[in-house]
C-alpha cells in the first residue's frame, strides 16, 4: 500500500506562533498546524507553523497566536470567533471579509468551533465576496 502525501495548500513560510489558554485546565493536547493570513493584492501577514495547547485545539486559537507572536492587531469575538479585522483590513471594505480555510475548504461554522488536528493547512483570506 502507498500513502499519499498530504496536499500542500500554500507554500510554507518561516513564521512561527504559539497559543497556550492563561489557565491551564490539566486536558490539554497540543496540535501543530500551518497557518497562512493573507490580506489584499497578495499582502502576506503572516505564513508558517503555529502550536496550539489547548482542551480543544481550534482554528480560531491557531489564528490569535499567530497574531500575538507576530504583533498583528486583529479585533475579534472570543465567544464565536468572529473575526472583524486584521491589521488594517476590515470587514465590508469593498465587499471584502476575512474568510477561513482547512485545506481549501471554507469553515462550516466559526473559527471558534472549528477543530484542528496536527498538519491542518489553514488559510485566512481577506477577499471579496458576494452573499
Amino acid at each position: 500500500t502507498t500513502t499519499a502525501a498530504p496536499t500542500t495548500i500554500f507554500a510554507l513560510g518561516a513564521d512561527t506562533g504559539e497559543y497556550e489558554p492563561a489557565t491551564l485546565s490539566g486536558w490539554e493536547v497540543t496540535r501543530t498546524v500551518y497557518l497562512q493570513i493573507m490580506g489584499p493584492d497578495g499582502d502576506e501577514l503572516f505564513n508558517g507553523t503555529v502550536t496550539v495547547v489547548s482542551s480543544n485545539p481550534t482554528f480560531y486559537e491557531a489564528f490569535v497566536g499567530a497574531c500575538t507572536s507576530k504583533g498583528i492587531a486583529q479585533v475579534s469575538a472570543t465567544d464565536s470567533g468572529f473575526i472583524t479585522s486584521v491589521d488594517s483590513y476590515v470587514n465590508g471594505t469593498n465587499s471584502s471579509y476575512w474568510m477561513g480555510y482547512i485545506h481549501g475548504d471554507g469553515l462550516l461554522v466559526g473559527a471558534n468551533s472549528s477543530q484542528v488536528r496536527n498538519g491542518d493547512y489553514l488559510q485566512l483570506i481577506f477577499e471579496e465576496v458576494s452573499w
